[in-house]
């Protein structure tokens, strides 16, 4: 087994080992075995809204082509389970690598377009979580005034770097040219590759901003995660934990959050669960229902998400290979 996959599997496990010891599966298999089917069927129904919205938003970021939507759904299902059981945020690259197979755009087409929803992705968020820390003030103990001037500079940060995005990649492509130069033929094409897909990235960032979907792209994002803590919200539901809606927001935007850090385990499985338990217990809830219920809600949006994907991918094979028409 390759280093590159110990590691995730290893913190993985660590972290399984550290939140499964404080409840016993027992508590896990019957907070799964009795959850109600209504409010069960009303978080997946989230769920694959929250898809929907995030295919519609692919839609518009895409500029060289029209890609239908069921297509762009698809590529979103693919790459959403893809995060999921992939190593080390290695399921993110299924996005363009998808992208590039069904609908033939270029995988720096892909890879531009992915990077600008996940910088509106984490400016919808860092706001919702920071809106929703001013109901917890006790905790934090950070004046209001300062928390909103906080983020409010870092929104800012996160705006300009994402406006100007093609423009820093175009110096770093010609920092890169210059060092190229001063190494000599040593290492020349390697530089040569990552300068020329530093210049298409760049072009991408250019097309997308010349394309002015600020609005629509901010709109589809804000509703995809409105169905999220929906789904969150009716899933605990389902388990029988009745709790606000502003503090459903607040614990599951921290798992969020966590999941999103550079150092990951196996697909997003453990650091979503530390994530959740720790967002949840400052949210109020009792240590055993805070970690079960992150592991009730990622197990069943994991089987949601597979079930969804098993119907695409039949759909995908049908449309590949259409019955014969009669004589």
């Amino acid at each position: 087994m390759s280093k590159r996959l110990l590691l995730p599997i290893l913190i993985t496990a660590i972290i399984f080992f550290i939140l499964l010891s404080q409840i016993t599966l027992k508590d896990l298999y019957t907070l799964l075995t009795t959850a109600d089917p209504i409010w069960t069927a009303l978080g997946a129904t989230g769920y694959i809204l929250a898809l929907l919205f995030r295919a519609l938003r692919f839609k518009w970021l895409i500029h060289s082509k029209d890609v239908p939507l069921s297509e762009l759904f698809r590529i979103t299902v693919f790459h959403n389970l893809s995060i999921m059981v992939l190593p080390s945020k290695l399921g993110e690259l299924s996005y363009p690598y998808f992208l590039n197979k069904l609908s033939g755009r270029s995988m720096t087409e892909g890879l531009a377009s992915l990077i600008a929803s996940r910088v509106y992705d984490f400016f919808t968020v860092l706001i919702i979580f920071l809106s929703a820390s001013i109901g917890f003030q006790s905790f934090f103990k950070i004046n209001p005034f300062l928390l909103i001037l906080l983020g409010a500079l870092l929104l800012t940060l996160i705006f300009l770097g994402f406006l100007y995005m093609g423009h820093l990649l175009t110096w770093a492509s010609n920092v890169l040219g210059k060092i190229s130069q001063r190494k000599g033929p040593k290492g020349h094409k390697s530089f040569l590759w990552v300068q020329k897909n530093l210049n298409e990235m760049a072009e991408e960032f250019y097309a997308i901003r010349a394309r002015r979907v600020y609005f629509p792209v901010s709109l589809t994002t804000v509703v995809s995660w409105i169905m999220v803590f929906w789904m969150c919200y009716a899933l605990l539901r389902g388990f029988g934990i009745e709790t606000s809606f502003l503090r459903v927001v607040f614990g599951s935007s921290v798992g969020l959050m966590a999941s999103a850090l550079p150092i990951s385990g196996f697909g997003n499985w453990g650091t979503l669960e530390a994530g959740w338990a720790a967002g949840f217990l400052i949210a109020g809830l009792n240590k055993e229902k805070a970690i079960a219920s992150g592991f009730g809600v990622h197990i069943l949006i994991f089987i949601v998400c597979a079930i969804i994907s098993f119907f695409c991918w039949a759909t995908l094979k049908r449309q590949k290979n259409p019955s014969p028409t009669a004589q």
